[in-house]
């Protein structure tokens, strides 16, 4: 060291000396107990194996533990899904569904799978009678349309709006009597 870098770090000559000695006898000592902790390694060992203490090898791998949660959590996953969605499905009040009163015309024991415009418009005849409903929670003026003639249409809402006489068809209250035209 350079006599300025000792006399700014106020160490004397005396320390300097002293810490060299001490990692001089370090680098010394250090093999010494690096001979001495090999030995000792070799007769550890030899003392397991006669304990009869078996490695800790054999044990699985943390990756075993991890695929096995991830695979257990999916499939409790996918049951609780499935099963929500059959309560779901039992608890859907079935009340809903409006079926059409039967027309004086006798089919012709044909099924038809035309959507409810084109049918209404190629096979079958209008039906002239008006249906009466009452708006539940959740009803909108178009699902209610839907419901009732197959798709949407302004000028179904026009038809509606004029049978019920309302100003605004937007304005709907929960039990709230409806007059649905058949032949908008």
């Amino acid at each position: 060291m350079k006599s300025t870098t000792l006399r700014r770090s106020n160490i004397t000559k005396e320390k300097v000396a002293m810490m060299e000695a001490l990692s001089r006898y370090n680098k010394q000592h250090q093999d010494e107990d690096f001979y001495r902790s090999q030995s000792k390694s070799k007769e550890l060992d030899v003392l397991w194996q006669s304990f009869g203490v078996k490695s800790s090898k054999n044990e699985k791998a943390p990756q075993v533990y991890f695929v096995t949660g991830l695979i257990c959590g999916v499939i409790i996953t996918l049951a609780i899904t499935t099963l929500i969605s059959l309560l779901v499905n039992l608890t859907t009040p079935k009340d809903d569904i409006v079926v059409p009163k039967k027309s004086n015309v006798e089919t012709s024991g044909k099924f038809s799978f035309i959507p409810a415009d084109t049918a209404a418009n190629k096979t079958a005849p209008a039906v002239t009678s008006d249906h009466n409903y009452t708006v539940k929670e959740g009803d909108t003026l178009e699902s209610i349309i839907i419901r009732f003639y197959g798709s949407f249409d302004m000028s179904k809402v026009n038809a509606i709006q004029a049978a019920n006489k309302m100003a605004n068809p937007n304005a709907l209250s929960i039990g709230q009597k409806l007059i649905i035209p058949m032949n908008p």
